[in-house]
């Protein structure tokens, strides 16, 4: 017993250091809530929600939002400033799943990072107001004179009416919704009531735990997934796969993008549909 016990004592102190140094390594972003349909401030700060890879630039390294190091190429991060930034690598609208096998490869492939751009909307470190924030970042973006870092535009909204119009009209072209940011907000981690996110449908993620059997035009298929939400409740999904996804649905275990409409009384989502499996980000 006491060997076993002088065992775990020096597994435990092996391997506390790099317990720290990945919780040291964890990027503090600022996470969107949900816009809930009416204003709390008299204006907001909107620019488009990109569907791509969240990253973190501390100067050296780009990392994703779970503090993974991703492998770019040297070309790439050479001549990005010192500072750190928040922001998304990004292929363009609808380029998720193509961008996900370009940027998590462990040796990258320099000509199909060429499609990739990192598109910068703020300065995690500087405690400053957003709007003197944003004046920094494009002064940054501006005289490193990088084609591939570029600013996400910025453009003050003053009622629910013109945001929804904007929304209406990003989504028409392939746009995923907006981002809003309350006037004059610091930045802060983790979740943030002066960074929210719009869409038409909310969207959510949650683990799959069991498939369900197609029937009719689905017969020798997946017809549903059952996954399980972060509170422990369990549903199913059966609509937005393709047929190539029902023939080879998401892994067991695997963590997936579904949208919503809400929730009912029994806390689950309405009208669920797939929207992409989660790569390890």
């Amino acid at each position: 017993m006491q060997n076993t016990l002088i065992l775990l004592t020096l597994l435990a102190v092996l391997l506390l250091p790099s317990w720290l140094y990945a919780k040291e390594r964890l990027p503090q972003l600022s996470l969107a809530k949900h816009f809930k349909g009416e204003m709390q401030t008299s204006s907001y700060w909107v620019s488009e929600k990109l569907d791509g890879i969240r990253c973190y630039w501390n100067g050296k390294e780009l990392t994703t939002r779970s503090g993974r190091v991703l492998n770019a190429p040297t070309w790439f991060i050479k001549d990005l400033p010192t500072q750190a930034l928040d922001g998304e690598l990004w292929t363009g609208r609808d380029g998720y799943q193509a961008l996900t096998k370009i940027v998590l490869d462990k040796v990258p492939n320099d000509n199909l990072w060429k499609r990739v751009s990192y598109q910068v909307f703020d300065l995690p470190l500087n405690t400053s107001p957003f709007e003197s924030r944003q004046t920094m970042l494009k002064n940054i973006v501006t005289t490193s004179n990088i084609p591939h870092l570029n600013m996400v535009k910025q453009t003050q909204m003053f009622n629910v009416e013109k945001i929804k119009s904007q929304l209406d009209t990003v989504v028409k072209q392939g746009g995923e919704g907006l981002m809003l940011r309350t006037p004059g907000s610091l930045y802060e981690s983790g979740r943030s009531k002066h960074l929210l996110k719009m869409k038409k449908r909310q969207d959510a993620e949650a683990r799959v735990i069991a498939y369900q059997e197609g029937r009719g035009k689905f017969k020798n298929m997946m017809g549903a997934i059952w996954v399980e939400m972060p509170n422990g409740k369990l549903f199913k999904i059966g609509t937005g796969f393709s047929n190539v996804e029902r023939q080879n649905p998401p892994p067991i275990g695997s963590e997936v993008t579904y949208s919503h409409q809400g929730y009912t009384k029994k806390g689950l989502p309405r009208f669920a549909s797939f929207t992409r499996v989660r790569e390890a980000e």
